[in-house]
This record gives structure tokens, C-alpha cells and sequence, in this order.
């Protein structure tokens, strides 16, 4: 089982949250989220290898941090592509015969359940984000059990091949998965539910969290 963690252009990185962070500050926001994602994989006893997957440079730096491999997929490549770019490169390359696919951007999970979902997947594992919109996490066994879709809008489609392909697929609501982060109240809930991450150090450290509660204060004080 390899872990397969994609990470995007940085300077296009979480443009939700322009409002209220500037480039840099998303930059260091998504290396501090990549950190958190890496730190749990790395610990985790049930992956074999874990795989970043970025054509960004400080996907080398990632990598050598924390002793992964990386793939850069073709410069045309969306998302799905990738992924399933670098899917094909872990079976051809290592006889990868199950992946996790773990977003870059969901700071709060850990190690205990990444083990635990690995342990109990069979076939194929959705981890839904919130609102059961999109596709937070998700771990096929073969790597290419069913198509990968990953447009934001996922989890209903993953759902749909899974069963397209004969397979009942395992789903896994309100996982340590379910939190990505791309709004603002999404970073205050990662300080009140995480605070001891890499991701909520960073917050606090750069002043971003304290810009964040005044922001939050403001209609109070209007009131």
C-alpha cells in the first residue's frame, strides 16, 4: 500500500483564501499543511512507501525531508491524470498493489486512523469532505479499482464507478479526512480542533490566526 499525496503549484494554491492571505502567506500555509500530512503518513505502519506527486521545487525538498519518492506528472496533466499518472507509475515501478490517495490539504489527520482505514479497506475507501461534496481522501485496492474524477465535486462520481465496477465501495463519513482547508472559518476550526499542528503553529506564528479572530470580532463590535 503506497501513499499517494498531491500537491499543487504554490503560487496557485488556495485561492479561496486571497481575501484574507497573500501569496506567501498561502504558500507557507500549504507547506505547513503538506508537513502535517507528511508527518502522519510517515509514521503510519501500514504504508509501504509514500509518493509525492507535485511539479512544484519544493516537492524535492518535501521529498528529501522526508525520505519519499516524487513523480512529476506531464506539464497538461489535471488532477485525475496525475493521479492516475502516478497510479500506473507505482505498479509498473514498485508492484504497487493498493494506494491512498491523501490531499496535501487536510492537516488534521493522523496516523491511528490512516492505519486503521488501511487495515479495513477491501476493494475501495471514500473519505467524503464535509458536506459529502468532494473526495478528501481515498484508497483503492487494486490502484486502478475505478477512475479517478477529483473535479471538487468527486465523492457522488467515485461512488457511482466504484459500483459501476461491481465494487461496494467503504465510506467513510466524519473522518479525521473530512476537514481540507480552503475558507477562512475552515482555519479556525483546524486552530480550535488541531492546535498543536504544524498547520496552526504556522497560523499563530505568522499572526494570521489573530487577524483571523479580529476579522470574527468585527460584527460584534458593529452589533
Amino acid at each position: 500500500m503506497w501513499a499517494i499525496v498531491p500537491i499543487k503549484t504554490l503560487e496557485r494554491a488556495k485561492q479561496r483564501l486571497a481575501n484574507v492571505l497573500n501569496e506567501e502567506e498561502r504558500r507557507s500555509l500549504m507547506l505547513a499543511m503538506a508537513r502535517d500530512v507528511l508527518t502522519c503518513l510517515s509514521k503510519a505502519k501500514h504504508l509501504d512507501g509514500i509518493l509525492i506527486v507535485s511539479r512544484t521545487a519544493e516537492a524535492d525538498v518535501l521529498a528529501s525531508a522526508f525520505s519519499t519518492e516524487r513523480f512529476a506528472e506531464s506539464p497538461d496533466a489535471n488532477l485525475a491524470d496525475a493521479l492516475t499518472q502516478a497510479a500506473d507509475y507505482l505498479i509498473e515501478h514498485f508492484n504497487a498493489r493498493g494506494i491512498f490517495i491523501v490531499p496535501a490539504d487536510v492537516p488534521g489527520v493522523t496516523t491511528d486512523q490512516v492505519d486503521a482505514l488501511i487495515q479495513d479497506n477491501v476493494s475501495v475507501t471514500l473519505l467524503p469532505d464535509v458536506e459529502h461534496v468532494g473526495t478528501n481522501g481515498m484508497i483503492c485496492s487494486p490502484p486502478n479499482a475505478i477512475p479517478f474524477i477529483f473535479d471538487g465535486k468527486s465523492f457522488k462520481p467515485h461512488a457511482d464507478a466504484a459500483f459501476a465496477n461491481h465494487i461496494t465501495p467503504r465510506i467513510m463519513p466524519g473522518s479525521c479526512f473530512a476537514l481540507d482547508i480552503d475558507t477562512p472559518s475552515d482555519l479556525q476550526t483546524l486552530l480550535a480542533e488541531q492546535p498543536r499542528s504544524q498547520t496552526a503553529a504556522y497560523l499563530m506564528r505568522s499572526g494570521i490566526a489573530g487577524r483571523l479572530a479580529e476579522q470574527q470580532a468585527q460584527p460584534e463590535r458593529h452589533s
